[in-house]
């Protein structure tokens, strides 16, 4: 037989090749995907020859998992499928956890905030505010006003003031420039709009400091949810009868009412029998409540219920919490049951999917479910990871996934540093949220303070639901634009996340145009160009316009317009440089009511590209260990000695030299 031949060769490989395996493997079980030019007789001959027997099905994304029932490991079964043409991945089921720690971390001081643009405040629209000097000539002043279509309509009496409308196109900001010229008028400025801050009376609202950190205060004056807006806590269960969550959590409606929640049948024909309230991956059952804590501190800074005189408040006072357990009592869980949280969520209606778990190596299957969310536009948030280590240089999954979906988050401290224990990357942890002494629910009515890039991460699951349930048509897309172009900028985080910041959800509700994911140029020798500068630009009505402003060290500034590409993107070009020149350049933006946005300055030379992380390159030796703290600790002995290798050889030819 055929396959048994090609078997008996592969297995000889195999005794001769080890396979490195990431992670934990639970037991004897691997994932596989055929491809599609496999057929079902093939396979069957394939598995039974290995001895595999399969345990389930993941047709989202066409994977099986099986249980491997003869003498082979998981490595010589890996390394079999990778030598098989049709089999396209095969991986073990790896273990992974969840993302919070234990102890806790001294918060170092304050530092200076980086100087940035300040975003333009709410004002009214077409309308300015505006007072003539006293020795001005009057009829001159309001000749001048008609002239630049300004229009009076009011006085405010006692201070001079006067109440003016906008004609035609011009916009608030354009005309306020052009007053503040006219040497007749001592002031001109737009008309703001100021409302109350909604602070709700949940009694231990006042020791949630991250909520005001991320100005989520300021964001429930304009809104405070919708339970329209589903989000799939993938985690450890909810504990679902929570006073302050049970008014919060999803109700799937193919499986409620007219006892249909207990009744035995799959009743909205979606595979899985009277899941009315989520689904246990752990124990396959419609169960899935929380017999660690984790996954129920996690919901509560996503959505635990607001304003009801109850322990705490979430981002979002209302809100649609899907729990869906894959995590064990320990905290521990497999790919495979990862894989299938993640498809459930996306295939019930979850537009957010918040994920505080990590530790197992890259997963295809994983990376397959991901891609599964992002083709259904569900936006996927992920922990960072607690290991202190450089994502960018040691990847951290599922949060260092290549997706268009997903955003990895670091944890910070209410002093606005990163948090000891977080990990972060400059090109991949997207942005920091509080992480550091959060308090939020507990399972048995009570209430907690945990640390953890856990406990940032629902900070930006529940501010992406927030700007869902504000602009409830706003793609995926719209709403990673909203989150990531609109955070704080703080020296703390410049070189630790790619955007620089942190959360700000009062900023992501924003109706001025928001810009991100910026460009950034790095040193070049290339002095020909043009050096090519991209951005996300957003806003609730439409761009009038975006502006590319350089200027090269000595010369004026100058300023090109960028044109706009598909799906918010907008290109602009820097004509090339000599070599020697710095280049400092910023992006900025006006929407069709003349708000005006202006991103942070980046700044590049035309010079020897620069080595961020140091003078010394890569380390000599970079063992792969899955656990970052004994990675660390390895690969630094190990580049210890290695460096010292050199010395002792001279020594040792220095004796040979005496004797």
């Amino acid at each position: 037989m055929k396959v048994k031949r090609v078997l008996g060769v592969l297995f000889i490989l195999t005794c001769i090749i080890t396979v490195r395996v990431t992670g934990v493997v639970p037991d004897k079980e691997v994932l596989i995907k055929f491809r599609p030019t496999a057929t079902a007789e093939l396979q069957e001959e394939f598995i039974n020859e290995i001895g595999l027997t399969e345990m389930k099905r993941i047709d989202e994304i066409s994977v099986r998992k099986y249980k491997i029932t003869s003498d082979y490991s998981v490595s010589e079964v890996l390394k079999l499928c990778s030598n098989t043409a049709f089999v396209e991945y095969a991986e073990p089921t790896q273990a992974v956890r969840a993302s919070a720690v234990t102890e806790s971390f001294n918060e170092p001081g304050n530092e200076e905030p980086v100087a940035v643009q300040a975003e333009p405040a709410e004002f009214k629209p077409g309308e300015v505010l505006i007072k003539f000097k006293k020795e001005a000539d009057q009829a001159r002043a309001l000749q001048a006003l008609g002239t630049a279509s300004i229009e009076v309509t009011s006085r405010l009496e006692g201070i001079s003031v006067l109440q003016c409308t906008v004609l035609g196109n011009k916009s608030v900001l354009r005309a306020i420039e052009e007053c503040n010229a006219n040497p007749d008028i001592e002031y001109a400025e737009p008309n703001y709009i100021y409302r109350a801050s909604v602070e709700p009376n949940d009694p231990r609202f006042s020791s949630l400091y991250g909520m005001r950190q991320i100005d989520a205060p300021e964001a429930w004056d304009v809104q405070t949810g919708s339970k329209a807006i589903i989000v799939g806590v993938i985690d450890t269960g909810v504990d679902m009868g929570h006073s302050d969550l049970k008014a919060n959590m999803w109700r799937n409606p193919g499986e409620t009412g007219d006892g249909k929640e207990n009744n035995g049948v799959d009743d909205d024909g979606n595979g899985f029998v009277d899941d009315y309230r989520g689904w246990d991956f752990v124990g396959n059952d419609n169960n899935p409540h929380d017999d660690n804590r984790h996954g129920t501190h996690v919901s509560g800074t996503i959505g635990a219920v607001g304003n009801n005189s109850k322990g705490v408040v979430g981002v979002n006072w209302n809100t649609a919490i899907m729990p869906l357990r894959f995590l064990d009592a320990q905290g521990s869980g497999t790919t495979d049951d990862a894989v299938e949280a993640i498809i459930y969520g996306a295939n019930m209606g979850a537009k957010v999917l918040s994920n505080s778990w990590g530790g197992g190596g890259r997963s295809q299957a994983l990376e397959d479910a991901i891609k599964y969310a992002n083709s259904r536009g569900v936006v996927f948030v992920a922990a960072a990871g607690n290991e202190s280590g450089n994502n960018d240089r040691a990847p951290s999954y599922p949060a260092n996934y290549n997706v268009e979906n997903v955003i990895s988050v670091a944890s910070n401290t209410s002093s606005e540093n990163l948090s000891g224990f977080s990990n972060f990357g400059k090109t991949t942890v997207d942005l920091s949220a509080p992480g550091s002494g959060i308090l939020s629910t507990v399972p048995r009515g009570g209430y907690e303070s945990l640390d953890g890039t856990s406990m940032a991460t629902p900070h930006v699951s529940g501010a992406a639901a927030l700007v869902w349930a504000q602009y409830p048509n706003a793609s995926m897309n719209d709403v990673m634009i909203r989150l990531l172009g609109s955070v704080d900028r703080r020296a703390s985080y410049a070189n630790k996340v790619a955007t620089g910041g942190r959360l700000n959800v009062n900023r992501a509700l924003s109706t001025n145009p928001i810009i991100a994911s910026t460009t950034r140029l790095g040193n070049t020798l290339d002095e020909t160009g043009p050096y090519v500068v991209e951005s996300d630009i957003l806003d609730d009505s439409g761009i009038q316009g975006a502006t590319l402003t350089y200027q090269v060290t000595g010369q004026p500034a100058a300023t090109v317009n960028m044109v706009a590409q598909a799906a918010h993107r907008f290109r602009g070009e820097i004509p090339g440089q000599t070599l020697g020149s710095t280049v400092v350049y910023f992006v900025s933006a006006t929407d069709d009511a003349g708000n005006r946005t202006q991103d942070n300055n980046f700044t590049f030379s035309i010079a020897e590209p620069s080595n961020d992380d140091g003078c010394c390159g890569q380390p000599a030796i970079d063992f792969e260990i899955a656990s970052q703290p004994l990675r660390t600790s390895v690969n630094a002995a190990a580049n210890a000695s290695f460096f010292m290798i050199p010395l002792l050889a001279l020594g040792l030819m220095s004796r040979r030299r005496k004797k």
